[in-house]
């Protein structure tokens, strides 16, 4: 009996000693690995992102996510290694900010003594940021058609590329790729900066005096960083869009109108200006004999004519301000000037045409004058709805500049 309690004692003791053991054994061959996985699928990667001038991979949707969840990773290790380039982006406001933080970000990391940034602008890349180059090798302006050069090749391809690996490209795509090229400066890397597989722009960066291992994945992470606070830049403005934009006519909308009307009587250095109210005569009647649809076409039209008679870079703007209203702030230095703006702005009303007729389209307005008459926004809008009612009851198709006999009509 002793025997059996012994050797139930040994197993017992064996087994608190040996499992853990074989336990941490295990987990170090695992994690061993697991290391030598993730070295191995480094190094295809690697090969693949930096050694495919061809493109050959282009199309590989699961090499993709490994590559994105390594490249978070490293993103992820680099930011806490370098939490000043963090807090510099997490900073950023604007794009042209952003082009400033990639240079100044590969030159803290990797030393670069001159550098490009990029930036897609429809199907051209258009230079936000350079550093080290004098203006006759890189204008401030400097363009590049999308493929062009190889700032323009590395971007469309989305692959980091040297200068060496250019050799190796087929020989008509070398040549047009060098008959391209916009900047004659040798960098050491182009840097494509990609987003959900959308090419967004190309870095290139040279003279680097602390290089560091890796560099080429610190490199593409970098442009990834990058990639993603302009893909949030880019959403940020599109919300911002929509929040102050009609979306039949694409004019500003009733609120943006206030924020710019706002903005236009708090600046006091200003020029005098007119604030014209409008819309357009008998809409309902267009509704009904022509149907909806027929009206919005009619609202579209005169949205367009109101965007061509305001002069934006003037600091005039106009706005959708509801149903067939529409409203503008116009200079107002030159009244008689602007008698004859308005006329001509009826007269373009009247061509916009429904069902091949023209003339069914007409206006009746009313004008106030800041500072003369008014100087805050409601009280101007109410003086020129007051004339804008005064024409209706007049006869319509007719813009009064007065609450007495002054307008503008045929």
């Amino acid at each position: 009996m002793i025997a059996y309690v012994n050797l139930a004692t040994w197993a017992l003791i064996g087994a608190a000693v040996i499992g853990p053991a074989l336990a941490v054994l295990i987990s170090l061959r695992d994690r061993n690995r697991l290391t030598r996985r993730l070295s191995n699928l480094e190094d295809v990667l690697r090969r693949m992102r930096s050694s495919d001038p061809a493109g050959q991979f282009d199309d590989r949707p699961e090499e993709t996510s490994l590559e994105l969840s390594r490249e978070r990773l490293v993103l992820t290790s680099l930011l806490d290694r370098f939490p000043e380039v963090t807090k510099e982006f997490v900073a950023i406001k604007t794009v042209d900010r952003l082009g400033q933080s990639i240079i100044h970000s590969f030159q803290h990391i990797l030393g670069c003594e001159f550098g490009v940034v990029f930036l897609r602008d429809h199907d051209i890349l258009r230079l936000y940021s350079q550093k080290g180059l004098a203006p006759d090798e890189c204008a401030p302006n400097t363009t590049v058609p999308m493929t062009h050069g190889r700032i323009g090749y590395a971007a469309s391809k989305g692959l980091i590329l040297r200068p060496e690996q250019f050799a190796s490209l087929d020989h008509d795509v070398l040549e047009y790729v060098e008959k391209t090229r916009v900047l004659a400066r040798e960098f050491e890397y182009y840097i494509p900066l990609v987003h959900d597989g959308e090419p967004l722009g190309c870095v290139a960066i040279g003279g680097i005096k602390r290089p560091i291992q890796k560099a080429h994945t610190v490199s593409m992470a970098l442009a990834n960083l990058g990639a993603l606070v302009l893909t949030n830049l880019m959403r940020a403005e599109e919300i911002r869009k929509l929040s102050q934009t009609d979306p039949l006519t694409q004019l500003s909308n009733r609120r943006h109108f206030y924020a710019q009307l706002d903005r236009r009587l708090g600046s006091r250095d200003t020029a005098p200006f007119a604030l014209v109210l409008f819309d357009i005569d008998h809409f309902k009647r267009i509704n009904d004999d022509h149907g909806h649809h027929i009206g919005d076409e009619v609202l579209v039209q005169v949205a367009d004519v109101a965007r061509g008679f305001v002069r934006e870079d003037e600091n005039e703007f106009a706005c959708r301000f509801g149903g067939e209203e529409f409203i503008c702030v116009v200079n107002a230095e030159d009244i008689p000037a602007l008698g004859r703006r308005l006329e001509q702005l009826r007269a373009d009303i009247a061509r916009v045409a429904i069902g091949g007729e023209e003339g069914v389209v007409r206006v009746s307005g009313g004008v106030s004058f800041c500072p003369a008459e008014r100087e805050e926004a409601d009280p101007l809008i109410q003086l020129a709805d007051a004339r804008l009612y005064r024409a209706k009851e007049d006869g319509r198709d007719r813009i009064y500049l007065e609450s007495e006999a002054s307008e503008v009509s045929p």
